[in-house]
């Protein structure tokens, strides 16, 4: 199975760490968060990756070595475009990891979990104790019920963690390039009961931002 890494983000919220990198070769606890995804995907048998690449692309181009294909972005096609664009030729179901999230997901249990399911389309999503960065997730018999706005006062709850497993139909319909799969194309597939859910127990973080990067880089734990 492919796994698709959204790598082309201009890293506008950590102006310093990635001044001169793209987002995705910032390090943590020794290595680019790049390559934390890779060895992730490696542990459970996945090899066969496509970046989607737009910022700074000769910089990550040049750290793949020629391992990995890509796809370059001419301009930014927010996240569903991005995913979009990147999944020319792909006729199988194929996972989707947003390049700024650090994980210990499972995703062979993820893999079978939606082998086994009716949708056609999947969402990881992880407990937190303060969801107002995030917004909520609500679900219900694995399935994906409602995503809710980013609440005003700290309440605990489920997350989109940026890491889905799709099928190849998840953009039918759509006819322009640049949109996002967060508000144009979840939601359709709520409506429709097609998002499951996928829970993740483990560890999870999001080094997004200068404070997230740091709070990351202290309690790292993979």
């Amino acid at each position: 199975m492919k796994a698709i890494i959204l790598a082309g983000g201009r890293a506008t919220r950590l102006p310093d760490s990635a001044k001169e990198i793209p987002k995705v070769l910032v390090e943590v606890a020794g290595k680019p968060v790049l390559q934390h995804q890779i060895d992730l995907l490696a542990l459970h048998g996945i090899f066969d990756i496509r970046l989607a690449l737009g910022h700074k692309a000769e910089q990550t181009i040049a750290y793949l070595g020629g391992k990995y294909e890509y796809v370059i972005e001419e301009e930014p096609l927010d996240t569903g475009g991005a995913i979009a664009f990147a999944t020319e030729g792909i006729t199988e179901p194929f996972f989707v990891l947003n390049g700024d999230v650090l994980s210990n997901i499972d995703f062979t249990k993820f893999r079978a979990k939606f082998d086994k399911a009716p949708h056609e389309h999947m969402i990881t999503v992880w407990h937190t104790d303060d969801a107002r960065s995030f917004g909520l997730v609500a679900h219900e018999g694995g399935v994906v019920r409602e995503f809710r706005e980013k609440p005003e006062e700290k309440i605990a709850g489920h997350i989109n963690t940026g890491v889905y497993l799709l099928s190849p139909n998840a953009f039918a319909g759509i006819k322009d390039k640049k949109f996002s799969i967060e508000r144009d194309i979840f939601p359709n597939l709520v409506a429709k009961n097609n998002l499951g859910a996928f829970v993740h127990a483990g560890w999870w973080s999001e080094m997004g931002t200068e404070e997230r990067l740091a709070d990351v880089r202290e309690n790292f734990m993979i």
